[in-house]
C-alpha cells in the first residue's frame, strides 16, 4: 500500500484527540474547528491521489487498446507473408505477435493493480467525505449549544437569588463525541498468473495464420 494512502487511513483513524479533556465550550469548539480544517485538507489531498490513479488506469487501457491494434495488424501481416511464399518473413512477424502479446499482458496485469489503488484512494475519499460531514455538524450543534448556554447564563443573573446554570457546553460536546471505528482499507487484488503457451509460440501464431488461409480457400 502507499505511504501517501497509510498517512491518509491513519488520518481517519485519528480522531477529536484532547476534546475530552477540554474544560470551555470555547475550546471544544477550537478543537473542533482545527480537526475539521486538518480532514479537509487530507481531503483535498486525498482527491488529488485518487484524480492520479484515475489518470495512470485510463493511460494503461489506452495502451493495451493500441497493443491490441498492433497485435491484428501483425497477425495480418503473417498471413499475408504465408499467402506468398514468404516464410522468412512470416515468421518474423509472428515474433513481432508473440512480443506485443507479452507487452499486453503486462499492462493488463498492471492494470489490475491500477484500478485497485483508485478504488482504495476512492474509499479514502468517502471516508473523509462523511467524516467532515460529521464534524461540520457536531461543530453546528456545539455553537449552538454555546450559544444557548451564554443566553441562559444571562437571564439566570438577571434573577434573584442563587439560580442554577445550565450544564456547560464542553460537557454536551463530551456527549457528542463518536467512537471511532478503524478503517480498514481494502486490499489490493492479486494479479493473475501469466499462463505460459506451451512449445513454440511464434509457430503457433503461424498455425493460426495457415488455418485462416486454409479456411478462406474452402469457402471459395
Amino acid at each position: 500500500m502507499p505511504d501517501t494512502l497509510k498517512t491518509l487511513f491513519k488520518r481517519i483513524q485519528e480522531g477529536m484527540e484532547g476534546l475530552a479533556g477540554a474544560v470551555m465550550g470555547d475550546r471544544a469548539e477550537r478543537l473542533l474547528d482545527e480537526e475539521i480544517r486538518a480532514v479537509d485538507d487530507a481531503l483535498h489531498g486525498a482527491r488529488g491521489e485518487h484524480a492520479a490513479a484515475k489518470a495512470r488506469r485510463v493511460a494503461n487501457e489506452q495502451h493495451q487498446a493500441a497493443l491490441a491494434t498492433r497485435i491484428g495488424e501483425t497477425e495480418a501481416k503473417v498471413e499475408s507473408a504465408l499467402r506468398q511464399g514468404r516464410t522468412t518473413q512470416a515468421r518474423a512477424a509472428a515474433d513481432d505477435v508473440v512480443r506485443l502479446q507479452a507487452q499486453r499482458s503486462q499492462r493488463l496485469e498492471e492494470g489490475h493493480e491500477l484500478a485497485a489503488q483508485e478504488r482504495q484512494f476512492q474509499h479514502v475519499v468517502e471516508q473523509l467525505e462523511g467524516r467532515l460531514r460529521r464534524l461540520k455538524h457536531q461543530l453546528d450543534i456545539l455553537r449552538a449549544s454555546n450559544s444557548l448556554q451564554r443566553a441562559q447564563a444571562t437571564v439566570a443573573k438577571r434573577q434573584p437569588g442563587d439560580a442554577l446554570y445550565p450544564e456547560p457546553a464542553f460537557a454536551s460536546a463530551a456527549r457528542m463525541k463518536q467512537r471511532r471505528a478503524p478503517v480498514q482499507g481494502s486490499g489490493s487484488s492479486a494479479p493473475g498468473k501469466r499462463t505460459k503457451a506451451a512449445g513454440d509460440p511464434a509457430q503457433a501464431v503461424l498455425d493460426r495464420a495457415r488455418k485462416r488461409i486454409t479456411s478462406s480457400a474452402r469457402k471459395r
